[in-house]
């Protein structure tokens, strides 16, 4: 039996109440960012893995104690100042996706995943874009 989407549904409600999602069906739910410049939380949960979507980019986990373990400290990273989207650009279309987390020891990013799709113009200039949640604090996160 897989209860992830439940679990996570009910953590919200409990602990951060102001957090707006949607559950599209009973393995999939959706949380919704409360800035223009946040990004959307696709959880689907599966019989043999569970994916998470920041927007374009995406992470598959096994569907195992570890594998849900991880999946929810992606999410809290997530839906937190701590974790932001990392968006390449090309004649202002994005082509690449990167993951990062802050490391508050040292207040520097660091790569969790890259995902990127084929761009025939390598000449464009490239540019960048980040996107990032605030909606919930994580446990010891300075303000």
């Amino acid at each position: 039996m897989n209860d992830l989407i439940e679990k996570i549904s009910e953590q919200l409600k409990e602990r951060y109440p102001q957090v707006e999602f949607k559950i599209e069906n009973k393995d999939e739910m959706t949380i919704l960012p409360k800035a223009e410049n946040g990004f959307e939380i696709l959880v689907q949960q599966g019989d043999r893995e569970n994916t998470i979507h920041f927007g374009n980019w995406y992470f598959h986990f096994d569907n195992d104690k570890d594998g849900k373990n991880e999946l929810l400290d992606y999410l809290g990273f997530g839906m937190s100042k701590l974790g932001r989207l990392k968006a390449y650009l090309r004649s202002g279309k994005e082509y690449k996706w990167t993951f990062e987390t802050k490391n508050e020891e040292d207040g520097n990013w660091y790569p969790a995943g890259t995902l990127g799709l084929m761009n025939f113009q390598f000449w464009q200039k490239p540019s960048v874009k980040y996107y990032q949640n605030d909606l919930i604090q994580l446990d010891g996160q300075k303000e």
